[in-house]
Parts: structure tokens; C-alpha cells; sequence
């Protein structure tokens, strides 16, 4: 259609250049060179929908850039983060069962009312008519202490759970590196799509400028007399089918924004570039991550790994029947004071005593127990099967979709190139009034189309190669 406009305006030159008087001709000297036959003007157009879209409030440098804002931002990242930590800790508790504990105690007391306590001299009687005396002492506040050192010495359970919580945390982390894949396929996808919108609203715009000078050129003609009114109308339905696209290529450019700053963790639209490198992306995800067979994701990995901890619950119960036996020694000490806070005794001791407990009977809890770990096993499994083949399917259609990606561009730039040619030979034939303006604003509506969809291919090639990266790709 660019091509095609400025043949017509051309023409309508040339055909206002025969109506106007010939100006009188004169013959150049032989030192002159001839003048230069000066090249037809574009027509001038003027439309707010011509004005691209405002920049994001926020703009993304460089793919290291993202890649810093995802590892502080990204909701998704966070939560994997910690919940790593969250498996650290709980490895800890387990390992804690299975150490020496040392607890302190200490009490005081006071008595507010009772017996005194009464101590008689050795040797004097006692008992009724006794004779001699009795000293009388009151010792109401009695303050105590002790130390308490516990070491588990048969705990078969809480042995076999360090190795339960240690697995737990492998698990937590190859989630974080599924996670982290997903991440960045997202945030990449984002990136490309906000490009490819980019690109295309521009085609739109150079589509509804092409249209509006159709538009333009056509009302001269009928100015002119050359051109009729049904002309005119369908140049104007072809700019109202521009400017329809333009606006929803434009809110779509909005969304892609939108739904890259969701993606990085942050509140509004956010940008790339024109200079923005896709290819960087691609470039930096190879660098970044390593590509492996299905079987190698962390997902499946992960999946694993949860089985192998369902087994481990699964014999954790069996041993919640085993003995547990633990050693214990005390440091205990007691101090009592009178009414005038003088001591009136001292006592200390310190035991060593070993515990064994045989659990025998608790309601049945332990065999249901068994029932639910037997049940988790199970569904374990299944769901290996499940990531499994997800994981082989999408890693075979990400490969076949970037030779049908390469495929479709290669068709839509031989489109393209028919489309061109098409509205050339129709702008031909219509100067020459072999065609209708029917066909001249349709030939003109395909190659805007064909364009479009020429730039949407080749994006869509740099989105296929990133996802095929991406599928079986370990991102540490």
C-alpha cells in the first residue's frame, strides 16, 4: 500500500499538471546539466490515532536487568525461597530428636499459713509433761533448683527421620529450580510478546496512514471528476477497519506491558525498548541453564523424590512401634530460709536414670497411620506418571514448534510478498480503469494483513526457540 500510494498521487499530478496552461519551454544551454525531475511528494495526512503509544513509566535496560527484579520480586521465587528454608529448619528439629537436651529448673515458694515446725535439743524427752525446752523455727520460703541432662540411647525413629527431613529439603530446592524455570519462560514470553505488540501497532499505524492517504487521494479524484462518491466511501470503510485494529492493537500492547511487570513482582505497566536484544535472552538462557532429557527436570526430579519420602513415612510409622529408651541424669538443690531470711537448711542430690518404653497400645492411631501412608505412596506414584509424560510431551511439541514457527514465517513472507505485488498490479489496473475501488481498498487491506502477520511469525520464531530452550532446561 506505501508503494502503491505515491504511484496514484502521481498520477494525480500529472493528470492536474495536463489541466493547468503549458508553461513556455526553454531549450538549456549545452553547459547546463538537464534538471532534475523532482521526485512526488507523500501526501500529508493528519490523525491523533497516528500518535504511538506513550512509553511504560517503567523500562527494562537489559535482560540482566529482569533477571535481577525476578530474583527480588518475583511472588513465586519468594515463596520457593522459602520454603526451602522452611525444609532447613524442619531438618534441624529432626536432627534435634536425636541430640542431648539440658534443661534448668527453678522454684520458689512461700508458705502463707501451717504448722510450724518445731526442733527439740538432742537428748531432751519429749512427749507430754516432758520437761525442758523446744527451740521453734518457722521456715516459710524454700527455694529450689535443678539440671536436667536427656540423651536419647534408643530411638530408632527419631534416627531414620534426619535422613526423611534431609531428602524434604532436596525436594524444596528442586522446586525452586522448577520454579525458576517457569519464571523466567514467563517473564521471556512476556518480553517477546510486548516486542511483537510493539512491532505490530506500528504495522497497524503505517496500515491507517496508508489508508488515510488512499482516503485523501481518492476524494481529489472526485474533486477532480475522475472519481465517484462510492469511491470514496469504501476508502472510508477501509480507514474505519484500520483505525478498529489500530485501537486493539494498541490496549493489547497495554495488557503485554501489564502482564510483564506482573510477572517481575511489580505494580503497573513496564516496558522494553526498541534496542531491546531478543537474541540476548536466548543467549543468556544458555549461559544460565542446562538443557537434558525429560527425565532430568526438576519437576520429575522433585516428583521422585516425594516418593522416595512417602516410602520413608511409610516405614517412620512402622517404627513409631520400636522401644524407645533415654538416659537422664539430675542436679537438684534446696535451700530454706526463716522468717528473717537466715538459712536455716541446705540439701542437694544427683541422680543417672535410664527410661525404656515399650508402646503397646494407643487406640489404634499407629495403623491408621499405616493406612494413610500406604495411601499416599499410591498416589504418589500416579502423579510421577502424570509429570513424567507432561514433561516428555511438552519438551517434544516446544522442539516441533520451532520448525513449524520457522515453517509459518517462511509462508507468511511469501504472503507477504504476494500481497505487495497484488496491490501494485491492482493500483495499476485501476488507474487504467480495469478494476473497481472495491479491489484497490481490498488488495490494500491484504497487504496490511499480510504485514501483520509477517511480523507476528518472526516473533513468534524467537518465542519458540526460548520455550524449546526452556522445556528441559535445569536453571540453578
Amino acid at each position: 500500500m506505501l508503494a502503491a500510494c505515491p504511484l496514484a498521487l502521481l498520477a494525480l499530478l500529472q493528470g492536474v499538471a495536463l489541466a493547468q496552461p503549458a508553461a513556455p519551454q526553454t531549450q538549456p544551454s549545452p553547459a547546463q546539466p538537464p534538471p532534475a525531475t523532482p521526485a512526488p511528494q507523500r501526501i500529508a495526512v493528519d490523525d491523533p490515532a497516528l500518535a504511538p503509544v506513550p512509553p511504560a513509566p517503567r523500562t527494562l535496560a537489559s535482560w540482566d536487568e529482569a533477571r535481577a527484579i525476578i530474583d527480588q520480586r518475583s511472588a513465586d521465587l519468594v515463596i520457593a525461597v522459602h520454603e526451602v528454608a522452611r525444609a532447613e529448619g524442619l531438618a534441624r528439629r529432626a536432627l534435634a530428636a536425636a541430640l542431648p537436651s539440658l534443661d534448668a529448673t527453678g522454684r520458689a515458694s512461700h508458705q502463707l499459713a501451717g504448722d510450724e515446725v518445731t526442733r527439740w535439743p538432742a537428748g531432751t524427752p519429749t512427749g507430754p509433761g516432758a520437761a525442758g525446752g523446744a527451740d521453734v523455727e518457722r521456715a516459710p520460703t524454700t527455694l529450689s533448683g535443678s539440671l536436667t541432662l536427656r540423651q536419647p540411647i534408643l530411638a530408632p525413629r527419631a534416627w531414620y527421620g534426619i535422613g526423611t527431613a534431609e531428602l524434604s529439603v532436596e525436594v524444596a530446592k528442586l522446586s525452586l529450580e522448577d520454579r525458576r524455570r517457569v519464571v523466567l519462560g514467563a517473564v521471556a514470553d512476556a518480553v517477546v510478546s510486548i516486542v511483537t505488540a510493539e512491532r505490530a501497532s506500528e504495522v497497524r499505524r503505517v496500515g491507517l496512514r496508508s489508508a488515510l492517504e488512499l482516503l485523501e487521494l481518492t476524494r481529489r479524484r472526485e474533486r477532480l471528476g475522475t472519481g465517484t462518491k462510492l469511491d470514496v466511501v469504501r476508502a472510508e470503510q477501509d480507514v474505519a477497519l484500520a483505525r478498529a485494529a489500530l485501537v486493539a492493537g494498541d490496549e493489547g500492547l497495554r495488557k503485554a506491558r501489564e502482564a510483564l511487570g506482573a510477572a517481575l513482582g511489580l505494580r503497573g505497566e513496564v516496558g522494553v525498548p526498541q534496542t531491546f536484544s531478543l537474541n540476548g535472552i536466548a543467549a543468556e538462557m544458555r549461559s544460565r541453564c542446562t538443557g537434558g532429557r525429560s527425565d532430568q527436570r526438576a519437576d520429575v526430579r522433585a516428583a521422585r523424590a516425594e516418593l522416595e519420602i512417602a516410602e520413608r513415612n511409610l516405614t517412620d510409622t512402622k517404627l513409631a512401634f520400636a522401644p524407645y529408651a533415654e538416659l537422664s541424669s539430675s542436679l537438684e538443690g534446696q535451700t530454706s530460709l526463716g522468717d528473717d531470711t537466715q538459712v536455716r537448711s541446705r540439701s542437694w542430690g544427683w541422680s543417672i536414670s535410664a527410661v525404656l518404653t515399650v508402646p503397646i497400645w494407643d487406640g489404634g492411631a499407629r495403623y491408621g497411620d499405616l493406612r494413610v501412608n500406604r495411601a499416599a505412596i499410591e498416589q504418589q506414584r500416579a502423579r510421577i506418571g502424570v509429570v513424567e509424560r507432561a514433561a516428555e510431551l511438552e519438551i517434544t511439541q516446544a522442539a516441533r514448534a520451532v520448525a513449524v514457527a520457522e515453517q509459518a514465517r517462511a509462508v507468511a513472507e511469501q504472503a507477504r510478498d504476494l500481497a505487495r505485488e497484488t496491490a501494485r498490479l491492482t493500483q495499476v489496473a485501476f488507474e487504467a480503469g480495469t478494476v473497481t475501488s472495491f479491489d484497490l481498498v481490498e488488495s490494500g487491506r491484504r497487504q496490511r494483513e499480510a504485514e501483520l502477520e509477517l511480523a507476528l511469525r518472526e516473533f513468534d520464531v524467537v518465542k519458540a526457540k526460548i520455550a524449546a530452550l526452556l522445556a528441559s532446561a535445569s536453571c540453578r
